[in-house]
């Protein structure tokens, strides 16, 4: 089924989403920043304060997600979103209306845990589980609407602001969700219809036969193949983002110059996104796995290695490209191993680690920096970093796998076809 008939299909659903993902930019860094300025005016405030408030609200927004995140399994799906949707009225309500300092760390906390993490974790959960066939590109579709609130939301913001107010602009956006959200559920979910495929799982995933506890995904072998890649991937993000102008700055090239590229990094991640949907659904997602990355490794050494302004472009074109693949492939990867049973559970402790990851990055990069090191030794350490995930990535392929590989190799009088692995059958 080609993207046009997927689409026309489950229309409602995919839009659901995509409706999710997009929302859940209220409560992501590129957004919240936009009100930093404000809140230190306001409430009289060091940088150093205000990010201390948001890294100590992210990482318990990381510990609380996974214990909020299983009930997705076992609440319908309506009454969970509404539910999520409260959380974030409410934080939204709190941070308009907020008159003293130590209630900001409370705001923070609300507004992540319900945009940043439930959001998302709805989105894409439903896609896991109320798709079997197509799911890989259910799972693309709706995270394009992480690019699309990238694009999108920022602009309404700050003309939000502009026209209102800070504070006002709040209750704006309070309303607009409290207005979108139910409406789209009344009108288009009916969950009578929505059935939870739980083929999928590998052989050798989790029991669908029973109920599996936190700890016992936590320790098994999968989850630590799959949880330093999602972890990697967020912390180098979301700590080279961070830095980005002072990087600019480090490098000799305009501010403007950067913003520029971060266009194309959008643009780059919105059709990787596009392109990993049919591509895990015909190939599975291990067959990716290995190799997502090292686009975005390929990234950083140009940015080490080369000052040239026009950099910029490989740069976030190649780092768009491993974040649009890694998300997806992520997603889908979850479903191949752990089975969609328990899907909601299993989702809730990966977000976490992303969350989590998303805390600490600026947190380690920022130490490196202020300890007397350039960003060339970040640079270096992000590479080794990387390289390293990488390989240990390459787990994932069956030991009999290599040996077709190893025997092809010597077949071909050692001309290997890198490629041909592809068509290997795992």
């Amino acid at each position: 089924m080609n993207y046009l008939n997927f689409v026309l299909e489950n229309k409602k659903l995919l839009t659901f989403g995509l409706l999710m993902t997009s929302l859940s930019g209220y409560g992501q860094t590129y957004l919240l920043a936009l009100y930093v300025p404000y809140l230190i005016e306001e409430f009289s405030l060091q940088n150093a304060q205000i990010s201390g408030y948001y890294m100590i609200a992210t990482i318990a927004s990381a510990l609380l997600l996974p214990q909020l995140g299983k009930y997705i399994d076992k609440t319908s799906l309506v009454k969970y979103t509404l539910m999520a949707t409260v959380i974030f009225i409410l934080s939204m309500v709190l941070m308009s209306f907020n008159q003293h300092w130590y209630l900001l760390p409370l705001a923070f906390f609300g507004l992540r845990i319900a945009g940043q993490g439930l959001f998302s974790h709805i989105a894409i959960t439903s896609m896991s589980k109320y798709f079997l066939k197509g799911r890989g590109k259910a799972i693309s579709l709706a995270s394009l609407g992480h690019p699309v609130g990238q694009a999108a939301l920022p602009i309404m913001v700050v003309g939000l602001i502009n026209l209102f107010g800070w504070r006002q602009s709040l209750l704006v956006n309070a309303l607009i969700v409290l207005i979108v959200v139910p409406v789209y559920l009344k009108l288009f979910i009916d969950e009578k219809k929505l059935v939870v495929h739980e083929e999928g799982g590998s052989a050798g995933a989790v029991s669908l036969t029973k109920e599996v506890s936190q700890w016992e995904i936590l320790k098994s072998g999968k989850f630590w193949l799959l949880a330093p890649n999602l972890f990697v991937l967020s912390f180098t993000v979301t700590g080279l983002f961070f830095y980005q102008f002072a990087i600019a700055e480090f490098k000799g090239w305009t501010l403007e110059w950067m913003a520029v590229g971060l266009t194309f990094y959008a643009l780059a991640g919105s059709l990787a996104i596009l392109f990993a949907g049919p591509l895990i659904d015909k190939y599975t997602a291990r067959k990716f796995f290995p190799f997502y990355l090292i686009p975005f490794l390929i990234a950083i050494v140009f940015i080490w290695l080369v000052n040239d302004s026009l950099v910029i472009f490989p740069y976030m074109i190649l780092m768009g490209a491993s974040a649009g693949f890694g998300n997806a492939i992520i997603s889908a990867l979850q479903v191949e191993l752990f089975g969609a049973g328990f899907i909601g559970k299993v989702r809730s402790i990966f977000a976490s680690v992303m969350v989590l990851s998303s805390a600490i990055g600026p947190a380690i990069y920022g130490l490196v920096v202020d300890a007397g090191y350039s960003f060339d030794a970040l640079f270096i350490g992000s590479i080794v970093l990387l390289l390293v995930i990488i390989l240990l990535s390459f787990r994932i392929v069956p030991n009999y796998t290599y040996a077709k590989m190893k025997y092809k190799f010597k077949r071909r009088h050692r001309r290997f076809d890198f490629f041909n692995i592809f068509n290997l059958k795992h």
